[in-house]
């Protein structure tokens, strides 16, 4: 028997649409396990700003998104179920390539960056 809180297997890909969805696909099989909203606003494709790449902790089996405006969402790698929700101040954000907003993951700490802002934070989510 698997034990529910070891880490999902690393071949995942994990992809966002400007919807708002996010899926996990499986690299071995090329089918998607999982569609769910991201659980945090997407930028208006019109105004060209970026959105960050979402980040997994293989040993929390979460993955991290993080929205224009600071909104932070963490979803089980295995489920796509929302797990975390969290803020991070980083200011207005700035359209251009040199100030896209960045999601960073030092072992167990979330790094949100836009500019010269810097963030961290600890996400608790139960694993």
């Amino acid at each position: 028997m698997r034990d529910s809180h070891a880490p999902p297997p690393a071949t995942r890909l994990i992809s966002v649409s400007w919807q708002g969805k996010g899926s996990a696909h499986s690299l071995t099989t090329g089918k998607t396990l999982w569609t769910r909203p991201v659980g945090v606003e997407m930028p208006d494709q019109d105004t060209m700003q970026e959105f960050a790449s979402p980040v997994a902790s293989k040993r929390q089996g979460v993955v991290y998104f993080l929205g224009p405006d600071g909104e932070l969402s963490g979803l089980d790698l295995r489920t796509g179920k929302q797990v975390w929700r969290g803020h991070a101040d980083l200011g207005k954000p700035r359209p251009g390539i040199a100030d896209r907003p960045q999601l960073l993951l030092y072992e167990d700490v979330l790094v949100a960056r836009n500019g010269s802002k810097l963030v961290s934070l600890l996400p608790r989510t139960g694993g």
